[in-house]
């Protein structure tokens, strides 16, 4: 497979028709023959950027151009941590402060306590401890609940995503594509994965109460926690129904579980108090990573004192050299200090919504068969789709990815910026303004009038 990519990239291979990309086209070239599948992350190389990945160069505010010089409106922000668009002047300006100081402690520094402090004040959690990805927070969340309740079953909803840790990588996610077979046989998404693993993953589909209800009581016995984004947000964007993560609390409390809330894309985006406060839940422990940072590398486990205070040395393990680096923790206030700024809110919410209700808008005037799902500054996506409403995986499963794709590659050409897969979604930042949706949103109307 790495053969036929390098065999094809050696020759200039047109992204989209009248759009200039050679120089990402020989970016890849390169790439692909010193990095398997010429990238550092599955979610950044060949086939989920087919024919290969673009290369970028720079962005600012709301924009974001190549290596061939061609400009685009960004509704991908890096796949939702840029909440404040590229290169914000506030998060230079305390990393180039930062730098001066110095870059790395690995000890206890002022501006770690101020972040936790912060944190911690407003999502109403009452501890926090830092790390550096999505997927470490995560990692750490199971592996606290299962100190805590001395327990080892977690509860996985099918088509959630939550990191590449081994006990999460079954029932699909941001893996799987659209017109596969559903996963919920437990076939691992990636080799590697010991068999045994499985055995503490429980597989239940999203949004259904029924069978989340019985898989919770069969395993009480050894169940460590329900971890559950409160909205699936890598098949698209699917929101619960009324009353699921409610009812998620509840088995929780009946079953001596915890509840694990995965916060790393709603975190600091849904609202100030993230999913918590948007949709009044109080989970166990909560995770947090993208807008946290806002660009910068750092995530956190935070949740109520009782469970997180097993969080230490002789009880349950959480290291890393790198966690609470200076320069993501500047970076990570400066951020917190912008989104608590009046108005930022209420302003990211109104062009949210004006872009989930254009697209709406386009689908209709073009007679697409298609939908709109999201919520308001939590991201949105279209689907290609005869149904009405994307309930759950199976629901995704029918979708036509190709034809997003397409939509994808005709977009670059008039300027905008969509994720090529429909199981990523369109963000927008507090950069991004009513007149920015206003373009993407014309550009995406002549676009389905022409596929």
């Amino acid at each position: 497979m790495v053969k036929e990519r390098i065999t094809l990239a050696e020759k200039y291979v047109e992204y989209a028709e009248g759009l200039d990309t050679r120089k990402s086209c020989s970016l890849f070239n390169r790439a692909v023959k010193v990095m398997p599948g010429g990238a550092s992350s599955h979610g950044q190389c060949y086939p989920v950027f087919n024919p290969y990945p673009l290369g970028f160069e720079r962005g600012k505010g709301s924009r974001i151009w190549d290596l061939d010089g061609n400009e685009y409106l960004d509704y991908v922000l890096a796949m939702g941590p840029l909440i404040h668009g590229h290169a914000h002047p506030k998060l230079i300006e305390a990393v180039r402060e930062q730098l001066e100081k110095g870059t790395m402690f690995a000890v206890l520094h002022d501006k770690e306590v101020d972040l936790a402090e912060k944190v911690c004040r407003m999502t109403g959690m009452d501890m926090v401890r830092f790390s550096n990805s999505g997927a470490e927070a995560t990692m750490t969340a199971v592996r606290l609940a299962r100190g805590h309740t001395g327990k080892n079953k977690i509860i996985k909803f099918e088509g959630a995503y939550h990191g590449g840790n081994d006990y999460f990588l079954f029932g699909g996610g941001a893996t799987a594509s659209a017109g596969s077979p559903t996963s919920m046989s437990k076939t691992p998404s990636s080799w590697g994965i010991p068999e045994e693993t499985a055995k503490n993953t429980l597989l239940v589909k999203w949004n259904d109460a029924e069978s989340l209800e019985k898989v919770a009581r069969r395993n009480r016995d050894d169940l460590a926690a329900i971890i559950s984004e409160p909205v699936l947000m890598n098949i698209g964007t699917v929101p619960p129904e009324d009353g699921f993560l409610e009812l998620i609390r509840e088995l929780c409390d009946k079953n001596d579980a915890l509840f694990i809330l995965d916060e790393v894309i709603t975190g600091f985006r849904l609202a100030k108090g993230g999913a918590q406060e948007y949709f009044d839940i109080k989970a166990d422990i909560t995770t947090y990573a993208k807008a946290l940072g806002a660009g910068f590398p750092i995530s956190a486990i935070a949740g109520r004192r009782r469970v997180m205070e097993d969080l230490v040395p002789g009880k349950v393990f959480h290291a890393g050299t790198y966690n609470a680096n200076p320069l993501a923790v500047v970076a990570a206030l400066a951020s917190l200090t912008e989104l608590e700024r009046p108005g930022t809110y209420p302003n990211l919410k109104k062009v949210g919504d004006a872009l989930q209700a254009g697209l709406e808008r386009a689908v209709e005037q073009t007679k697409t068969t298609a939908i709109v799902q999201g919520i308001g500054p939590g991201g949105c996506q279209l689907y290609f789709t005869k149904l009405k409403k994307i309930r759950d995986y199976n629901d995704y499963l029918t979708t036509d990815g190709g034809k997003y794709l397409k939509m994808h590659r005709k977009l670059l050409k008039e300027g905008v910026y969509f994720h090529p897969q429909q199981y990523e979604h369109l963000f927008v930042s507090t950069r991004h303004t009513e007149e920015d949706v206003d373009s993407a949103v014309s550009h995406v109307e002549k676009t389905l009038r022409e596929i």
